[in-house]
C-alpha cells in the first residue's frame, strides 16, 4: 500500500552566512547609539543657548552716554546685530525640537531593526529599509527647514559688503550639497541593503519531483 506526498519545488541548497545580517545589525545598533546622542544633545541645545544669549544688548556692553558720536553708531549698529542674532537663534532652537523627535526615533528604529535582523531576517530588513525612509524624508525636511529659517544668521552684510548676495549664495550653496549629501549617503544605505538581502538569501534549488512516492 503507497501512501501519496507532493513535495515543494524549491529545495534548500546551502545555507548563507549568518554575518551578513548580523554585520548590518552591529552597524544598525551603531547608528541607533549615535543618534540617541545626537536626540540628547539636540535637545539639551536650546537650554544652553538661552544660557547665553537670553539678555539685552545693554547688558552685554553699556550705553557710551560720554561716547562720540561714532562710539554711539557704533553701539547701535551693535545692538541691531544682536537683536538680529537673537531672532535667528530663537527661530533655530525652535527648530531643535522637531530635530530631536526624529533623532530619537531614527534610534529606536535602529534599534528594533538590529534586534531583528539577528533574530528574523525578513523582518529586520523590513525595519532597515523603514529606517532609511524616515532618515531621508527627515533630512529633506530638515534641509528646506533650514533653508527658510536661513543658513548664517547674517541676512544682509550691507551695501558696501554685497548686501544679501553673500548669505543668499551660501544659502543656496548649502541647501545643494545638504540635499546631495542626504541623496546619495542614503543611496548608500539602499545599495547595502539590496546586498545584505541577496546575500543573506538561503540558495534553492528548483526541482520539480515526481507528485507521488512510496513512502
Amino acid at each position: 500500500m503507497s501512501e501519496a506526498r507532493i513535495e515543494g519545488a524549491y529545495a534548500p541548497v546551502s545555507e548563507p552566512s549568518p554575518w551578513w545580517l548580523r554585520g548590518l545589525a552591529i552597524f544598525m545598533a551603531l547608528m541607533a547609539i549615535f543618534f540617541a546622542f545626537n536626540a540628547l544633545m539636540t535637545a539639551v541645545t536650546p537650554m544652553l543657548i538661552s544660557e547665553f544669549t537670553d539678555m539685552e544688548w545693554e547688558e552685554v556692553e553699556a550705553y557710551p552716554e560720554d561716547g562720540s558720536d561714532e562710539e554711539k553708531e557704533e553701539w547701535e549698529e551693535g545692538k541691531t546685530a544682536w537683536e538680529d542674532m537673537q531672532d535667528y537663534l530663537d527661530d533655530f532652537t525652535e527648530f531643535m525640537g522637531p530635530i530631536a523627535l526624529h533623532n530619537a526615533l531614527l534610534a529606536i528604529i535602529g534599534l528594533a531593526s538590529a534586534v531583528l535582523l539577528w533574530t528574523n531576517r525578513e523582518a529586520g530588513i523590513k525595519a532597515v529599509g523603514a529606517w532609511i525612509a524616515v532618515n531621508f524624508a527627515g533630512g529633506v525636511w530638515m534641509m528646506w527647514k533650514m533653508s527658510e529659517i536661513g543658513f548664517t544668521p547674517v541676512d544682509d552684510y550691507g551695501p558696501e559688503a554685497g548686501g544679501t548676495a553673500i548669505p543668499d549664495l551660501v544659502d543656496q550653496i548649502s541647501m545643494v550639497a545638504g540635499v546631495s549629501q542626504i541623496v546619495f549617503c542614503n543611496g548608500m544605505l539602499i545599495a547595502i541593503l539590496i546586498l545584505v538581502a541577496s546575500k543573506s538569501k538561503p540558495e534553492t534549488s528548483y526541482d520539480i519531483p515526481s507528485g507521488f512516492r512510496d513512502s
